[in-house]
């Protein structure tokens, strides 16, 4: 006779199966090839795939409103030369327009303003990309330096679920400025 069965001790993996000791998994059946927390790793690969895809959304949105915001100081930094660039012919071929004694062809305000919508309308290509482009300012501060303040609404590239509040549009200003010599 074995020891165990003098000492009374029950067999390694007895009361499992004889209905004394719980089942280790309660209504799932028992399967010995699989552990217990199986699954758990794809719902977390899930959730960080969910959150690297928000965050390329915003990236990419926040480049995409970065570069129509340097294309529109590009625009406004066009249109302040040419500003800068235009006199009326009037005025250029004046007598004594331009002689030792006068500092120079001045420009005025409405000049530029002028010159500056002229070149908008000029260049719609240029203009096409955002809703509404607006003059805000076109001014000259001394005579010779022309400074000219462009606005215009812009689109996120990726539309989704994290930019939805800019859906209506970013508002998007550049100024610039050119000097006549």
């Amino acid at each position: 006779m074995s020891l165990r069965r003098r000492l009374r001790v029950p067999a390694r993996g007895a009361g499992q199966d004889d209905g004394t000791a719980p089942p280790r998994n309660a209504g799932r059946p028992v399967d010995p090839e699989r552990p217990a927390d199986a699954g758990q790793v794809t719902i977390l690969a899930i959730g960080f795939m969910v959150v690297a895809l928000a965050l390329i959304t915003v990236v990419v949105s926040a480049t995409g409103v970065h570069l129509e915001r340097k294309r529109l100081l590009a625009l406004a930094d066009l249109a302040a030369l040419s500003a800068s660039d235009a006199l009326a012919e009037d005025r250029y071929f004046a007598p004594g327009a331009g002689g030792l004694d006068e500092p120079g062809i001045v420009l005025s305000d409405d000049e530029v303003r002028a010159d500056v919508e002229t070149y908008i309308a000029d260049h719609p290509d240029l203009a096409a990309r955002w809703d509404g482009v607006q003059v805000l300012e076109a001014s000259t501060t001394d005579g010779r330096t022309v400074v000219v303040r462009l606005g215009a609404v812009t689109r996120p590239v990726l539309l989704s679920w994290v930019t939805a509040p800019w859906s209506d549009g970013i508002a998007l200003e550049a100024t610039s400025s050119a000097r006549a010599w």
